[in-house]
């Protein structure tokens, strides 16, 4: 409100409406002022964390995926700490649950899930420094020959054996097997960097699921959106990370398990090596433990155990192909989603492009990677079309 007032002196008319009107001004200044300084906050604040992310650049990729690791095992730690509360301990103790229950997890992604990996990486480094070479183009031509003999009783396929027999035999015969071998000797050898990346995944897994709370709260207090879509983009990138993460560790288990215990069944063949190696290689989307099954088939037909070659490949196909894979892992993701309550919208097709995608681009770790940039930009846009009044994306809390 203006007030105005008029003081006649003499001939002269003072009026003191300008007296008023400087604090209104002095305010707008200052609320120009403030906006000014919010929005060089927000910049300076958005300079220092790109700035933070370049001097943390040779570890942006473990503090990613411990991340991720920690929001896939998320459903499981916080039933592990409220199991925690209920147990009759001393209050000491109780105080630090959120510690115990970290290094807990912590130790059995070390168990279950890194000891069996550098196992592998070791054995098979090993077994290719030994390799013969010489003998390892015998038993590839051995192999070569007997395909060129049953494609040869095929007579609409002679000029398939034609060009097979001329080009595949000189590049059998040539150079080419030595270079592969020399090549993969080379990739394990790069591959024991791989234990230096699981201990800074395995710290930074620690850190995340000790302050995870915390680091929660702090990013929520920064968004402008409600709880509800905050609780929204949570269930959503945690749901459809952990069913591919159980998925994929129930996989690796169950296929490594059953695999290896057919070999020792079968031949004279590291049976616990072949397990671990055919459970690492299922993760492949598509092929899967094909890589390891189908080279002991061709070996054991080479050798003429035609019997054992063919209850290779029905226990591959029936077992670990569809049963354990199609049946056996959707009734274990089934129980999890009841027993922690998770959930997730994401097309099982677009999951499992996700992870091919997140492969390419990121390597063995683009597996948990690829699902969650995904799921997070897909439920982003959910919340988005909320924005603009499509249709309402509200989390279902169980």
């Amino acid at each position: 409100m203006i007030f105005c007032y008029t003081i006649k002196f003499g001939s002269f008319n003072v009026q003191f409406t300008d007296i008023f009107q400087k604090p209104i001004k002095r305010t707008s200044m200052n609320g120009q002022k403030e906006e000014q300084s919010a929005t060089f906050i927000a910049m300076m604040t958005i300079t220092l964390i790109a700035i933070s992310c370049y001097v943390f650049l040779p570890f942006l990729m473990y503090i990613i995926v411990g991340a991720s690791l920690a929001l896939a095992t998320s459903h499981g730690f916080n039933a592990a700490l409220k199991g925690f509360d209920s147990l009759p301990l001393p209050g000491r103790i109780k105080s630090v649950k959120r510690i115990l229950v970290s290094v807990v997890f912590t130790s059995l992604f070390l168990i279950v899930i890194f000891m069996p990996l550098i196992y592998f990486i070791t054995v098979t480094f090993n077994q290719v420094a030994r390799l013969d070479i010489q003998k390892v183009k015998d038993t590839i031509t051995s192999i070569w020959i007997k395909l060129l003999e049953i494609i040869d009783r095929v007579p609409y396929l002679q000029s398939l054996y034609d060009r097979l027999k001329t080009e595949g035999t000189s590049l059998i015969s040539g150079d080419h097997i030595e270079a592969l071998i020399r090549g993969g000797e080379n990739m394990i050898s790069g591959a024991s960097g791989l234990i230096l990346q699981i201990i800074w995944i395995l710290f930074f897994y620690f850190l995340f699921n000790l302050y995870g709370q915390k680091i929660l709260h702090f990013i929520a207090t920064l968004m402008p959106t409600g709880k509800r879509q905050e609780q929204y983009l949570y269930i959503e990138c945690t749901g459809t990370v952990a069913v591919v993460f159980y998925g994929t560790l129930f996989n690796m288990a169950a296929q490594g398990i059953a695999f290896g215990l057919l070999m020792t069944f079968i031949g004279n063949y590291d049976s616990f090596y072949l397990g671990a190696l055919a459970g690492f290689c299922s993760i492949v989307p598509i092929i899967g433990s094909a890589i390891v099954y189908i080279p002991v088939v061709c070996l054991e037909i080479l050798a003429g155990n035609y019997i054992n070659a063919v209850i290779i490949l029905i226990f591959a196909w029936a077992c670990m192909g569809f049963v354990i894979d199609n049946i056996l892992r959707m009734i274990f993701i089934g129980y999890l989603k009841k027993k922690f309550c998770f959930q997730y919208t994401m097309n099982e097709l677009l999951i499992l492009l996700s992870i091919l995608a997140g492969i390419a681009t990121f390597g063995f770790w683009g597996l948990v990677l690829g699902p969650t940039l995904i799921a997070l930009a897909i439920a982003s846009a959910n919340l988005y079309r909320d924005y603009l009044g499509e249709e309402e994306h509200t989390p279902n809390i169980c």
